[in-house]
């Protein structure tokens, strides 16, 4: 059966009662003068900071190693950032670079030496044939930017080849080093004329039907003769590097090393030229005198498809 606590004796509550009374005097006391228990409250609380303090303890270390966690955790986001944005950087640099590369053929492009008689389209080269035996590239212009069958590729350096075929936005060029092309060419010097094949071999042509008693030299330059009237003339072609007379044929071997460059370049020149205009043969019968009795000087220098002299 339960307790009333009601029921208790009142003996029980007096060490409640007493305290209850002991409180409020001191209460009193102490809110009616107060300097009467700061040396106490003092003591009690030197005596109680201590346990203050050791029970911080927790929480503190809690707290510490919380922020010890979420600071590695921070260190290892932003390291993480840091890398993947080095990363970035570095890819940017490597374009860059390849930009500033690209920037610069463009230029040299653009401010070719050659003397182009007509006008001029700079293309991209994006592939090349698949046949490893044939010397043929992919460049990104085609019919609907004009171009046609046969029509001549530079560089800023020389001749590279001319348009095989030609699709709707890409043509394919064969390279004056396949072994399928041929360029009716002249030499500088003397100003013989020939015809260079391709050899196959990207650093090589071959100057044929040239007697071994003709006059030719190590060093000297060929250009394009006009000839043929596929291609203007006076557009460098390459340097003989080699000429041997050697053998039971009656024609020389000589070789010779292409102008252009035919491997590693990333642009070519499109030439849309002014009608072909022959190489023209000095005539002494067309020399013209003029009113003081002396040649003309148009008459005395035959003109190139190029616009310029022959030397």
């Amino acid at each position: 059966m339960e307790q009333n606590i009601f029921a208790r004796d009142v003996q029980s509550f007096r060490p409640v009662v007493l305290a209850l009374i002991t409180s409020l005097v001191l209460i009193v006391a102490d809110w009616q003068h107060s300097d009467w228990f700061d040396s106490l409250r003092s003591v009690t609380r030197g005596t109680l900071d201590p346990i203050y303090v050791f029970a911080s303890y927790p929480v503190l270390s809690g707290d510490w190693l919380s922020e010890q966690a979420q600071s590695e955790d921070v260190l290892r986001r932003e390291n993480a950032a840091f890398k993947a944005e080095r990363l970035q950087n570095n890819v940017r640099l490597q374009k860059l670079a390849e930009l500033s590369a690209e920037n610069t053929r463009l230029r040299g492009l653009l401010n070719t030496p050659l003397i182009i008689d007509g006008r001029m389209m700079i293309s991209e080269i994006i592939g090349t044939d698949p046949d490893p035996l044939r010397h043929i590239l992919v460049i990104n212009r085609g019919d609907v930017d004009g171009l046609f069958v046969g029509q001549m590729v530079l560089d800023d350096k020389g001749v590279v080849g001319q348009v095989l075929d030609v699709f709707s936005h890409s043509a394919r060029i064969l390279l004056i080093s396949d072994k399928e092309n041929a360029i009716s060419v002249r030499i500088e010097r003397t100003g013989m004329r020939g015809i260079t094949a391709g050899t196959g071999d990207s650093g090589r042509l071959s100057l044929q039907y040239v007697p071994k008693t003709a006059d030719v030299k190590v060093g000297d330059r060929v250009f394009t003769s006009g000839l043929g009237e596929r291609f203007p003339a006076g557009y460098p072609v390459g340097v003989v590097f080699a000429v041997q007379r050697e053998g039971n044929t009656e024609f020389a071997d000589i070789a010779i090393k292409p102008s252009s460059q035919l491997e590693g370049g990333h642009h070519v020149i499109l030439l849309f030229s002014a009608p072909l205009a022959k190489e023209q043969p000095h005539n002494e019968s067309h020399l013209k005198n003029d009113e003081s009795g002396s040649p003309s000087q148009s008459s005395l220098s035959p003109q190139l498809g190029m616009g310029y002299a022959a030397q």
